[in-house]
C-alpha cells in the first residue's frame, strides 16, 4: 500500500482538527514507539506525517493544497 502526499495531508489535518497542537507530540510518540519496535517502514511513515502536521500547524500548507513530496 502506498500513502500519497494527499493522504498525508488529510491525515495531518485530521489529527490537527482532533488534537490541536498536541498532534505533533502524538506523532512524535508514534515515531519513538515504532523505532523502539525496530519498524523502519512505520517509523518513516510517522516521521513524514509529523512533518506535514508541523507544516499545517505553522501555516505553511492549507487544507486544500495539493502536496508533492521530494
Amino acid at each position: 500500500m502506498t500513502i500519497t502526499p494527499d493522504d498525508l495531508r488529510f491525515m495531518a489535518f485530521s489529527m490537527v482538527d482532533r488534537h490541536g497542537d498536541n498532534a505533533v507530540l502524538l506523532a512524535g510518540q508514534a515515531v519513538d514507539e515504532m523505532r523502539a519496535l525496530g519498524d523502519k517502514r512505520r517509523t518513516i511513515a510517522w516521521l513524514a506525517l509529523r512533518s506535514v502536521i508541523e507544516d499545517a500547524l505553522d501555516g505553511r500548507i492549507d487544507r486544500e493544497q495539493h502536496l508533492s513530496m521530494h
